[in-house]
């Protein structure tokens, strides 16, 4: 966890992703950080949220809101998170993405594609209220954010660009 006023050190890889992130969000409203496992999405974002504020969500708030839904109702809970984020903040943040999607993905899943419309829905929501949605995955990204967003990728690290604070 961040201390107040502690400065988040990123590896020169992290650096030129959250460069190209503050671009991507000063240019569009959603964006999309993708960065294999352990590479600093989570740092990049939470830097991301201590210089442009905003509201980061994980995995932690979306299983708070599935918690008081039925178990198939991961789409309603996912939404709904975003929802109070956006009404509430103009940046919203959120982290591992394909935790979601490898669930919604799976064949034995019986609510399939389901998530693509909700994310159609609150895309277009956000896009309307001129806010910002920036989701961070580390893979690809479900199709109506693959399609709409701005991708920015974490290079992976060699042993002179290792990373410092990775958290993922």
């Amino acid at each position: 966890m961040k201390r107040e006023n502690e400065i988040i050190q990123l590896a020169p890889a992290q650096q030129r992703a959250f460069d190209m992130l503050l671009q991507a969000i000063a240019a569009g409203n959603l964006t999309l950080l993708k960065g294999r496992a352990c590479s600093g999405r989570t740092t990049i974002l939470t830097k991301l949220q201590a210089s442009a504020g905003g509201v980061l969500l994980g995995t932690r708030q979306f299983m708070v809101r599935l918690a008081a839904k039925p178990p198939y109702a991961l789409e309603e809970a996912f939404l709904q998170m975003i929802e109070q984020g956006l009404g509430a903040y103009d940046l919203v943040m959120v982290d591992d993405l394909h935790l979601i999607t490898q669930v919604t993905q799976n064949c034995d899943y019986p609510r399939a594609y389901l998530l693509d419309a909700a994310l159609t829905s609150i895309i277009g929501e956000a896009a309307s209220l001129k806010k910002q949605l920036v989701f961070a995955s580390n893979g690809d990204a479900p199709w109506p954010i693959a399609r709409r967003a701005f991708a920015v990728e974490i290079a992976d690290f060699d042993p002179e660009n290792t990373a410092r604070s990775a958290t993922d």
